[in-house]
């Protein structure tokens, strides 16, 4: 095994008797420092490289007084001089090994220390910048809802989020407050303008289908107490696909054709001038052609027949009648029946006056009746009463 001369520093066999570069003995001579492991003479008391004290030695006796021979290596055998060399090259000294390996695992634990601390700080990094995710998540989604209860939730989770964030979502939280109070309010009062206001307040309110539901049912009540074409009509104009607009369509052409329109009132208005002119002129044939076979009422008497009427029609005319004149007042009161099968008859009230002359020289006399009547569906009286109002 090669060794370093502990003497010269050339490289030389451990198992060489002597150094061939300078000649001094190694054979038995040399041993190591138990320290740093450098080759050194066994006579040295001192480790030139590490100056550990070697066999014993003590630091009380050691440099402490002048050099003695004692102190000087030398070799019992006469040293072989050759030729002349120039100086050696110093070689770099080396740092004892224990040394070595104590900086290096000083440097292995600076090293882990930083690794440890850079992960540690990687991981801080890492939470906080999920944290920091996760609240612009569900601040995004926050302000995005109108559920008071999704706010008020983030509120809770995230006490710690930038102070902007928290103070919009209060500020959404309490508008939503204020339209859900404005909500309450408006059920209580379950009035349309009410309604009305609020859908007007807060058109973007989750609300507002149920307040188009609540409005649309208040019209329908009130177009169903009025129960009239007019009023359904102005439902169905406001409320074109309300929930009873098939209803309200039902019940307005059911009142519209009730409705006595000019035609109606025309018929109507012919037929009696008809019935009054026969009774004047005892015109059989016309008088016939007005009335029903069975009257319900004439002149109070049930269940009349035609012959009932033509027996009235001439008592009118006593001997000595010499005219009769009636002439309806035009104050027609027309109401419209519906019957089966989209039939309708007419219920009229009107009056008409009587204008009666007698003989020559007999006395002239007027007088005014109150008539209530019914029409059939076929234009034909089925019942006449007549009562006197006036008379002259």
């Amino acid at each position: 095994m090669l060794i370093k001369c502990p003497e010269c520093g050339h490289q030389v066999s451990d198992q060489a008797k002597t150094c061939p570069s300078c000649g001094i003995e190694i054979a038995g001579k040399i041993t190591r420092c138990p320290d740093c492991g450098e080759v050194i003479f066994k006579e040295q008391s001192r480790c030139p490289n590490c100056h550990c004290l070697i066999n014993g030695a003590s630091d009380d006796n050691f440099g402490s007084g002048p050099i003695t021979g004692a102190d000087v290596v030398t070799s019992a055998h006469p040293i072989a001089v050759g030729p002349k060399r120039g100086p050696e090259p110093e070689q770099p000294q080396q740092p004892p090994v224990r040394s070595r390996r104590k900086k290096a695992a000083i440097a292995a634990l600076i090293i882990s220390v930083v690794i440890v601390l850079i992960m540690v700080f990687l991981g801080i990094y890492f939470l906080k910048n999920q944290d920091r995710q996760e609240e612009e998540r569900a601040y995004t989604s926050a302000v995005k809802s109108t559920e008071p209860l999704v706010l008020q939730n983030y509120l809770n989770m995230y006490a710690d989020a930038p102070k902007a964030h928290r103070d919009s979502v209060k500020m959404i939280l309490n508008q939503l407050k204020k339209v859900e109070d404005d909500w309450r309010d408006a059920v209580v009062n379950n009035s349309r303008d009410g309604f009305e206001r609020f859908v007007k307040k807060y058109p973007q309110s989750s609300h507002n289908v149920e307040a188009a539901i609540k409005i649309d049912s208040l019209d329908w009540v009130a177009a169903k107490n009025e129960n009239t074409a007019e009023s359904f009509k102005k439902y169905m104009e406001a409320h074109d696909d309300g929930s009873y607009y098939d209803e309200a369509r039902l019940n307005y052409e059911q009142l519209e054709a009730q409705k006595v329109k000019p035609e109606d009132r025309l018929v109507i208005s012919q037929l009696f001038t008809t019935y009054f002119n026969a009774l004047a002129q005892m015109d059989e044939s016309a008088l016939s052609s007005t009335l029903a076979p069975v009257l319900t009422s004439f002149l109070h008497r049930a269940n009349a027949t035609k012959a009932d009427v033509s027996q009235y029609m001439q008592r009118l005319h006593e001997a000595d009648v010499t005219k009769i004149e009636f002439a309806p007042n035009g104050d027609w009161a027309i109401e419209k029946v519906k019957l089966a099968d989209g039939l309708y008859a007419y219920n009229v009230n009107f009056t008409v006056a009587q204008h009666t002359e007698r003989g020559e020289g007999g006395p002239k006399s007027s007088s005014v009746f109150k008539v209530t009547a019914s029409v059939s569906p076929e234009g034909r009286i089925t019942e006449l009463n007549m009562k006197r109002s006036v008379q002259e």
